[in-house]
């Protein structure tokens, strides 16, 4: 699949969690207790997200080396682990299975390596600055709302403030991925 696809289906699946956010009136819903809807729009969200860092990848945008590669790699396991778990709620799977609880530390897990993917693109200057800050802006989403509910002293994310910055950030992803004639792949050594 190429890059500007992989672009398209970030910016399509950007908006999947704040739409569900919308449908509960922007209420934390526990795991588990979501329709099979709101399960699939988590489904939606990490395909998007997986697609964004399969085009961060492909365009070797954290560096040719192997640290580089593996920075932009780890994700990828994370997300697809924390995509099972709108399927897993969907069967009613038990919350205490070990399966499921991975499930469940794989979403902060991806967010907090999406953040070290997108320092890793600054650093690596391999893309344009406007294209380098994209994962930036979805990178801090998690370290953001943390800090949010920190200094608000709320006893749990804000759940309109996240969904709003996800939807917002990998929808600019999903667009700097998409124009691929801004965004050029590095010529690897020897080729």
């Amino acid at each position: 699949m190429n890059v500007r696809t992989l672009g398209i289906i970030t910016m399509l699946g950007a908006p999947a969690m704040l739409i569900n956010a919308f449908r509960h009136n922007f209420a934390r819903v526990l795991n588990g207790q979501d329709d099979v809807v709101g399960n699939l729009t988590y489904v939606v969200f990490a395909v998007g997200w997986f697609c964004a860092m399969l085009g961060l990848r492909e365009l070797r945008a954290t560096g040719t080396g192997r640290l580089g590669r593996l920075i932009v790699t780890l994700p990828l396991v994370t997300i697809a682990l924390a995509a099972l778990q709108g399927p897993l709620d969907i069967l009613n799977v038990d919350r205490d299975s070990p399966l499921y609880m991975v499930t469940d530390l794989t979403w902060p897990l991806g967010m907090l390596l999406t953040f070290v993917v997108s320092v890793a693109v600054l650093i690596a200057r391999v893309l344009p600055l406007p294209h380098r800050l994209a994962p930036l802006v979805c990178g801090i989403s998690l370290p953001v709302g943390l800090a949010y509910m920190i200094l608000a002293r709320l006893e749990d994310l804000p759940q309109a403030e996240f969904a709003w910055h996800t939807a917002i950030g990998w929808f600019l992803l999903g667009l700097s991925l998409a124009r691929p004639r801004t965004v050029q792949r590095p010529a690897l050594l020897g080729t």
